[in-house]
């Protein structure tokens, strides 16, 4: 499990063969003696975090009394923790609340997603598995159980958020390594999941709406492309530019970088009508486009599917992304792509990714027969008239109709070729 090594000073170290990379301890100039004795100290704690049993009272005694410079050395490899913490705040479950709790501003549906990567971590691993307990090779055998269970894009989704928590534990010095560096998450792309949602199939799901507000709702998603709900949820009347013929979005999402926490999105003729009828509704005073209760999570979404259900249509994978991802498609082939990546508010690589799609529209307009074929006379036509225009062109003289109809086809092709630039003189005369 250790061994101890002579450098060529004569200094002493162990050397921990149990982990990840075999860290080394070094002890400086000490004894044989003494560095056999701290070897098998060291392969206790070793055996203590493997099994996730406390230590016995013999190596318990030896690691209150050992100096300061030494006891990092341990807990840089992770074998303790730092001194003056207690063992629960390196427990798996109290790392993550840990980490939960330091994060500044923390959206809910991001707090929702933390949840679940930690109800994750914690059914596997136990909620009160010490954090330095876990290596590389219990993260690879966390990824094969995740891929029994879930989808290739969850599968790199969870991959990615345990490594940003075990990341956060290096950092704070509650581990020495992070066990998912070098586990590759994977695409969190899944192009199965697209669905182009046509304009009958929306058309028929408006006609099934209850009211306006619900109608507006679903032409925001799919004529506006916005985030539903977030980018509903402080949307005001006067982020409506009737006049200019747009309105201003805040982007809840991106709200931490600088320069994208809004966005300007065209009110398109496919929305102006819905959202006229909504102002003129509104009772006096009104300060938000869509009263409060379609801003909570799950209400516009069952909104939404509702609708569907009483339009007699199938449910579509991703209900309201994809209905903001066929909308994107659409203005793709319209306007160039860095307007359209504006008024959707992503980048390049996140619509290609998860919202582009190519359609059925594309294939029939790929494959449709050429509306007009020329005929077989023309091209031989038109090539016979360059011929002659270039010959005369070349000697400086106009066309006239009877030199037209007396070259033939052959000879202004040979002409076109043989005639020398003015200005040559032949090298030999005949």
């Amino acid at each position: 499990m250790a061994s101890v090594c002579v450098e060529a000073n004569r200094r002493r170290l162990v050397q921990v063969n149990e982990l990840p990379n075999r860290p080394k301890v070094r002890l400086g100039k000490v004894s044989d003696k003494d560095a056999q004795s701290i070897r098998v100290k060291i392969e206790a704690l070793i055996a203590s975090k493997a099994s996730g049993q406390p230590l016995d009272r013999e190596t318990a005694h030896w690691l209150r009394g050992i100096a300061d410079r030494l006891y990092q050395k341990l807990a840089k490899i992770g074998l303790v923790h730092a001194r003056g913490e207690s063992s629960q705040a390196v427990t798996l479950s109290a790392m993550v609340e840990q980490y939960i709790g330091k994060r500044s501003k923390i959206k809910p549906n991001t707090l929702r997603n933390y949840q679940t990567t930690k109800r994750l971590l914690t059914d596997f691993f136990g909620p009160s598995r010490p954090v330095s307990a876990i290596h590389a090779g219990h993260a690879c055998d966390y990824k094969q159980w995740l891929v029994g269970k879930y989808a290739p894009a969850t599968v790199s989704r969870e991959i990615k958020r345990a490594r940003q928590f075990f990341e956060y534990a290096k950092d704070h010095r509650l581990t020495a390594e992070n066990p998912f560096a070098k586990i590759k998450a994977g695409s969190q792309k899944n192009s199965k999941r697209k669905h182009f949602v046509d304009r009958d199939v929306i058309e028929k799901v408006l006609d099934a709406c209850p009211d306006n507000n619900s109608r507006l709702l679903l032409v925001l998603a799919r004529y506006g492309g916005l985030r539903i709900p977030s980018e509903i949820q402080h949307l005001t009347w006067g982020d409506i530019d009737w006049h200019g013929g747009k309105f201003t979005v805040r982007v809840p999402k991106k709200e931490h970088l600088d320069g994208h926490e809004t966005k300007t999105v065209p009110i398109f003729p496919e929305i102006r009508p819905y959202l006229q009828q909504a102002f003129d509704e509104a009772p006096a005073g009104s300060v938000y486009v869509l009263p409060r209760e379609f801003h909570a999570d799950c209400f516009a979404y069952q909104r939404v599917q509702r609708a569907v259900q009483r339009a007699s249509m199938q449910r579509w994978e991703k209900l309201l992304q994809n209905l903001r991802a066929t909308r994107e498609t659409e203005l793709m082939k319209e306007y160039p792509a860095h307007v359209v990546y504006a008024w959707i508010g992503n980048t390049e690589g996140v619509a290609e990714d998860h919202y582009l799609m190519v359609t059925d529209a594309d294939y029939a307009k790929a494959s449709a027969e050429p509306s007009a074929a020329p005929t077989t006379d023309e091209p031989m036509a038109k090539a016979v008239q360059k011929a002659v225009q270039s010959v005369t062109v070349l000697n400086r003289k106009e066309p006239s109709p009877e030199n037209e109809q007396a070259v033939s086809p052959a000879i202004a092709r040979d002409t076109a070729v043989q005639i020398p630039p003015r200005g040559v003189e032949p090298r030999f005369s005949s």
